[in-house]
Protein backbone atom coordinates (compact mmCIF):
# COMPACT_ATOMS: atom_id res chain seq x y z
CA UNK A 1 0.00 0.00 0.00
CA UNK A 2 2.61 2.42 1.10
CA UNK A 3 4.52 2.26 -2.40
CA UNK A 4 0.95 2.42 -4.47
CA UNK A 5 0.86 5.58 -2.35
CA UNK A 6 4.41 6.59 -3.40
CA UNK A 7 3.13 6.09 -7.01
CA UNK A 8 0.00 8.37 -6.63
CA UNK A 9 1.81 11.04 -5.40
CA UNK A 10 3.87 11.22 -7.92
CA UNK A 11 1.41 11.13 -10.16
CA UNK A 12 0.00 14.64 -8.88
CA UNK A 13 2.86 16.30 -8.21
CA UNK A 14 3.03 16.15 -11.69
CA UNK A 15 -0.43 16.30 -13.15
CA UNK A 16 0.06 20.03 -10.87
CA UNK A 17 3.61 20.85 -12.13
CA UNK A 18 2.43 20.83 -16.00
CA UNK A 19 -0.78 21.63 -15.14
CA UNK A 20 -2.03 25.14 -16.34
CA UNK A 21 1.70 26.14 -18.19
CA UNK A 22 1.02 27.39 -21.33
CA UNK A 23 4.68 29.06 -22.11
CA UNK A 24 6.27 26.54 -23.87
CA UNK A 25 6.71 28.41 -26.86
CA UNK A 26 9.66 30.52 -27.18
CA UNK A 27 8.79 33.83 -29.61
CA UNK A 28 11.41 36.59 -30.70
CA UNK A 29 9.88 39.47 -30.48
CA UNK A 30 8.33 41.03 -34.19
CA UNK A 31 10.17 44.82 -33.83
CA UNK A 32 7.98 46.01 -36.58
CA UNK A 33 9.43 43.77 -39.41
CA UNK A 34 7.65 41.10 -39.13
CA UNK A 35 5.62 39.74 -41.02
CA UNK A 36 2.11 41.52 -42.25
CA UNK A 37 -1.67 39.89 -42.51
CA UNK A 38 -3.23 38.98 -45.82
CA UNK A 39 -6.24 40.13 -47.39
CA UNK A 40 -9.55 39.19 -45.88
CA UNK A 41 -10.69 35.73 -46.58
CA UNK A 42 -14.27 34.24 -47.36
CA UNK A 43 -14.11 32.14 -44.71
CA UNK A 44 -12.90 31.86 -41.16
CA UNK A 45 -12.75 29.39 -38.76
CA UNK A 46 -15.20 29.72 -35.39
CA UNK A 47 -13.56 30.13 -32.31
CA UNK A 48 -14.95 30.23 -29.33
CA UNK A 49 -13.96 32.37 -26.43
CA UNK A 50 -14.62 31.47 -22.59
CA UNK A 51 -14.13 33.99 -19.72
CA UNK A 52 -13.83 32.22 -16.43
CA UNK A 53 -14.42 34.28 -13.22
CA UNK A 54 -12.05 33.07 -10.41
CA UNK A 55 -10.85 33.98 -7.66
CA UNK A 56 -7.14 32.61 -5.57
CA UNK A 57 -9.89 33.08 -2.22
CA UNK A 58 -12.81 30.93 -4.06
CA UNK A 59 -12.35 27.58 -2.98
CA UNK A 60 -14.41 25.84 -5.78
CA UNK A 61 -12.73 27.29 -8.55
CA UNK A 62 -9.51 24.30 -8.79
CA UNK A 63 -12.65 22.14 -9.81
CA UNK A 64 -13.20 25.33 -12.86
CA UNK A 65 -9.67 24.30 -14.28
CA UNK A 66 -10.44 20.95 -14.16
CA UNK A 67 -13.81 21.82 -16.42
CA UNK A 68 -11.88 24.32 -18.13
CA UNK A 69 -8.99 22.71 -19.10
CA UNK A 70 -11.17 19.17 -20.25
CA UNK A 71 -12.53 21.61 -23.16
CA UNK A 72 -8.85 23.18 -23.75
CA UNK A 73 -7.36 19.52 -23.97
CA UNK A 74 -9.73 18.25 -26.31
CA UNK A 75 -10.08 22.04 -28.66
CA UNK A 76 -6.67 23.12 -29.28
CA UNK A 77 -7.28 24.84 -32.14
CA UNK A 78 -11.06 26.38 -31.40
CA UNK A 79 -11.04 27.28 -27.43
CA UNK A 80 -9.60 30.34 -26.16
CA UNK A 81 -9.20 30.97 -22.44
CA UNK A 82 -9.50 34.20 -20.15
CA UNK A 83 -9.62 34.33 -16.85
CA UNK A 84 -10.97 36.86 -14.71
CA UNK A 85 -10.37 37.48 -10.83
CA UNK A 86 -11.92 38.62 -8.22
CA UNK A 87 -10.98 40.16 -4.59
CA UNK A 88 -7.27 38.81 -5.07
CA UNK A 89 -4.38 40.50 -6.00
CA UNK A 90 -4.68 39.93 -9.77
CA UNK A 91 -8.47 41.17 -9.92
CA UNK A 92 -9.54 43.93 -12.50
CA UNK A 93 -12.05 46.48 -13.25
CA UNK A 94 -13.30 44.07 -15.49
CA UNK A 95 -14.83 41.73 -13.34
CA UNK A 96 -17.47 44.27 -11.84
CA UNK A 97 -17.96 45.29 -15.76
CA UNK A 98 -18.61 42.27 -16.81
CA UNK A 99 -20.66 40.98 -13.61
CA UNK A 100 -23.05 43.84 -14.15
CA UNK A 101 -23.71 43.69 -17.61
CA UNK A 102 -24.53 40.21 -17.69
CA UNK A 103 -25.61 38.54 -14.30
CA UNK A 104 -29.55 39.03 -15.38
CA UNK A 105 -30.30 39.49 -11.92
CA UNK A 106 -28.51 36.31 -10.75
CA UNK A 107 -26.04 35.96 -7.54
CA UNK A 108 -22.59 36.04 -8.19
CA UNK A 109 -21.07 32.22 -8.44
CA UNK A 110 -17.23 30.87 -8.52
CA UNK A 111 -16.20 29.44 -10.79
CA UNK A 112 -18.21 30.40 -13.93
CA UNK A 113 -17.77 31.70 -17.11
CA UNK A 114 -19.07 33.35 -20.47
CA UNK A 115 -19.25 31.00 -23.61
CA UNK A 116 -18.92 33.48 -26.40
CA UNK A 117 -20.99 35.54 -24.45
CA UNK A 118 -24.29 33.10 -25.58
CA UNK A 119 -26.89 33.16 -23.30
CA UNK A 120 -28.30 29.66 -22.13
CA UNK A 121 -31.69 29.43 -20.63
CA UNK A 122 -31.91 33.24 -20.77
CA UNK A 123 -28.40 33.29 -18.56
CA UNK A 124 -24.91 34.54 -19.77
CA UNK A 125 -22.95 33.58 -16.62
CA UNK A 126 -23.15 29.98 -16.24
CA UNK A 127 -21.88 27.41 -13.86
CA UNK A 128 -19.17 24.92 -14.46
CA UNK A 129 -21.48 21.79 -15.35
CA UNK A 130 -22.88 24.04 -18.34
CA UNK A 131 -19.68 25.05 -19.84
CA UNK A 132 -19.23 21.66 -21.72
CA UNK A 133 -22.28 21.95 -23.63
CA UNK A 134 -22.75 25.41 -24.54
CA UNK A 135 -19.44 25.55 -26.19
CA UNK A 136 -20.24 22.64 -27.92
CA UNK A 137 -23.02 24.55 -29.49
CA UNK A 138 -20.97 27.67 -29.49
CA UNK A 139 -18.27 26.20 -31.61
CA UNK A 140 -20.86 25.01 -34.37
CA UNK A 141 -22.16 28.38 -35.42
CA UNK A 142 -20.95 29.76 -38.95
CA UNK A 143 -18.19 32.43 -38.16
CA UNK A 144 -19.54 35.91 -39.97
CA UNK A 145 -16.02 37.62 -38.91
CA UNK A 146 -12.59 36.88 -37.93
CA UNK A 147 -9.48 38.49 -36.89
CA UNK A 148 -5.95 38.64 -37.13
CA UNK A 149 -3.51 40.13 -35.03
CA UNK A 150 0.13 41.87 -35.45
CA UNK A 151 2.11 43.53 -32.24
CA UNK A 152 5.38 44.36 -31.86
CA UNK A 153 7.42 45.47 -29.42
CA UNK A 154 9.78 47.89 -28.55
CA UNK A 155 11.13 48.13 -24.88
CA UNK A 156 8.26 48.31 -22.32
CA UNK A 157 6.32 49.63 -24.76
CA UNK A 158 3.54 47.32 -27.10
CA UNK A 159 1.97 47.92 -30.10
CA UNK A 160 -0.88 46.13 -31.50
CA UNK A 161 -2.76 45.68 -34.54
CA UNK A 162 -5.66 44.14 -35.01
CA UNK A 163 -7.75 43.69 -38.12
CA UNK A 164 -11.41 42.48 -38.04
CA UNK A 165 -12.69 41.09 -40.82
CA UNK A 166 -16.02 40.44 -42.63
CA UNK A 167 -17.78 37.56 -44.56
CA UNK A 168 -20.95 39.11 -44.57
CA UNK A 169 -23.23 42.05 -43.94
CA UNK A 170 -23.66 42.57 -40.49
CA UNK A 171 -27.03 44.13 -39.40
CA UNK A 172 -26.50 46.16 -35.88
CA UNK A 173 -23.70 47.74 -34.29
CA UNK A 174 -20.38 45.71 -33.36
CA UNK A 175 -17.30 46.29 -31.24
CA UNK A 176 -13.74 45.25 -30.90
CA UNK A 177 -12.61 44.34 -27.44
CA UNK A 178 -8.87 43.01 -27.07
CA UNK A 179 -7.51 41.70 -23.82
CA UNK A 180 -3.74 41.18 -22.40
CA UNK A 181 -3.41 37.81 -21.02
CA UNK A 182 -0.37 36.62 -18.83
CA UNK A 183 0.78 33.02 -18.33
CA UNK A 184 2.38 31.47 -15.30
CA UNK A 185 1.61 33.96 -13.03
CA UNK A 186 3.09 33.31 -9.44
CA UNK A 187 3.11 35.55 -5.63
CA UNK A 188 3.00 34.65 -2.44
CA UNK A 189 0.32 35.02 0.34
CA UNK A 190 -3.21 34.75 0.37
CA UNK A 191 -4.24 37.02 -2.65
CA UNK A 192 -2.01 34.44 -5.01
CA UNK A 193 -2.16 30.97 -3.33
CA UNK A 194 -5.16 29.13 -4.54
CA UNK A 195 -7.54 27.72 -1.55
CA UNK A 196 -8.50 24.20 -2.69
CA UNK A 197 -12.28 22.83 -1.31
CA UNK A 198 -10.91 19.65 -2.98
CA UNK A 199 -7.52 18.74 -1.33
CA UNK A 200 -9.17 15.94 0.64
CA UNK A 201 -11.47 14.47 -2.40
CA UNK A 202 -9.92 11.10 -3.27
CA UNK A 203 -9.87 10.93 -7.14
CA UNK A 204 -10.18 14.71 -8.10
CA UNK A 205 -6.93 16.08 -10.06
CA UNK A 206 -6.32 18.66 -6.75
CA UNK A 207 -6.56 16.10 -4.00
CA UNK A 208 -3.41 16.20 -1.62
CA UNK A 209 -2.71 19.32 -3.31
CA UNK A 210 -3.24 21.21 -0.22
CA UNK A 211 -5.47 24.39 0.75
CA UNK A 212 -4.46 26.64 -0.08
CA UNK A 213 -2.22 25.69 -3.01
CA UNK A 214 1.11 27.62 -1.97
CA UNK A 215 3.04 28.92 -5.20
CA UNK A 216 -0.07 28.57 -7.02
CA UNK A 217 0.67 28.97 -10.84
CA UNK A 218 -2.08 30.69 -12.56
CA UNK A 219 -2.67 30.88 -15.79
CA UNK A 220 -4.91 32.73 -19.05
CA UNK A 221 -5.05 35.75 -16.45
CA UNK A 222 -6.44 38.74 -17.54
CA UNK A 223 -3.94 41.40 -16.54
CA UNK A 224 -5.46 44.62 -19.10
CA UNK A 225 -8.36 45.81 -21.12
CA UNK A 226 -6.15 47.63 -24.22
CA UNK A 227 -9.85 48.82 -25.23
CA UNK A 228 -12.58 50.04 -23.97
CA UNK A 229 -14.48 47.85 -21.39
CA UNK A 230 -17.25 46.47 -23.70
CA UNK A 231 -14.99 47.41 -26.95
CA UNK A 232 -14.50 50.04 -29.74
CA UNK A 233 -16.93 50.59 -31.79
CA UNK A 234 -16.70 48.97 -35.52
CA UNK A 235 -17.89 51.53 -38.28
CA UNK A 236 -21.06 50.41 -39.67
CA UNK A 237 -19.41 50.85 -43.11
CA UNK A 238 -16.73 47.89 -42.67
CA UNK A 239 -19.91 45.67 -41.68
CA UNK A 240 -19.90 44.13 -45.25
CA UNK A 241 -18.63 41.31 -47.17
CA UNK A 242 -15.15 41.90 -47.88
CA UNK A 243 -15.06 44.59 -45.16
CA UNK A 244 -11.58 45.20 -42.92
CA UNK A 245 -11.34 47.51 -39.98
CA UNK A 246 -7.85 47.78 -38.66
CA UNK A 247 -7.32 49.34 -34.88
CA UNK A 248 -4.01 50.15 -33.24
CA UNK A 249 -3.44 50.27 -30.07
CA UNK A 250 -0.24 50.68 -27.59
CA UNK A 251 0.31 49.27 -23.65
CA UNK A 252 3.02 49.49 -21.26
CA UNK A 253 3.92 46.29 -20.20
CA UNK A 254 6.78 46.61 -17.95
CA UNK A 255 5.18 45.36 -15.35
CA UNK A 256 4.62 41.97 -17.04
CA UNK A 257 7.02 38.86 -18.65
CA UNK A 258 6.95 39.56 -22.48
CA UNK A 259 6.98 35.20 -22.86
CA UNK A 260 3.96 34.54 -21.05
CA UNK A 261 2.09 37.39 -22.54
CA UNK A 262 -1.07 36.63 -25.00
CA UNK A 263 -3.14 38.86 -27.09
CA UNK A 264 -7.19 38.02 -27.19
CA UNK A 265 -9.31 40.12 -29.17
CA UNK A 266 -12.86 39.69 -30.08
CA UNK A 267 -15.71 41.01 -31.67
CA UNK A 268 -19.17 41.30 -30.34
CA UNK A 269 -22.67 42.78 -30.54
CA UNK A 270 -23.59 45.85 -28.91
CA UNK A 271 -27.05 44.62 -27.71
CA UNK A 272 -29.62 45.96 -25.32
CA UNK A 273 -29.28 43.57 -22.37
CA UNK A 274 -27.29 40.50 -20.69
CA UNK A 275 -28.99 38.11 -22.97
CA UNK A 276 -28.25 40.40 -26.33
CA UNK A 277 -24.27 40.86 -26.51
CA UNK A 278 -22.60 37.46 -27.94
CA UNK A 279 -19.67 37.37 -29.19
CA UNK A 280 -19.11 36.45 -32.97
CA UNK A 281 -15.37 35.27 -33.22
CA UNK A 282 -12.36 36.00 -31.17
CA UNK A 283 -8.36 35.41 -32.08
CA UNK A 284 -5.30 34.93 -29.64
CA UNK A 285 -1.98 35.46 -30.58
CA UNK A 286 1.30 35.56 -28.67
CA UNK A 287 2.54 39.37 -28.01
CA UNK A 288 5.19 40.20 -30.67
CA UNK A 289 4.25 37.87 -33.32
CA UNK A 290 1.63 37.88 -36.16
CA UNK A 291 -1.26 35.95 -36.70
CA UNK A 292 -2.87 35.85 -39.47
CA UNK A 293 -7.12 34.92 -40.62
CA UNK A 294 -7.42 31.61 -39.63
Amino acid sequence: MKKLFIIYSLIVVSFLSCKKDDSSTTITPDNGNGGNTSTVPTTFSQKVLLEEFTGASQAQCPDGFVKMDNILAANPNTSIPVEIHYSDAMELNQYTTLYTTFNNGNGAMFPSALINRIASLSTVILNRTQWQSNYDVAKTKSAGAGLSIKSSVSGTTATVEVHCGFNQILAGNYSLTVYLCENNVVGSGSLYDQRNSYNTSTGHPYFGAGDPIVNFNHNYVLRNVISAPLGDAIPTAKLVKGGEYIKTYTINIASYKLINLNIVAFISKTGIGAIDQPIVNVQKAKLGTTKNWD
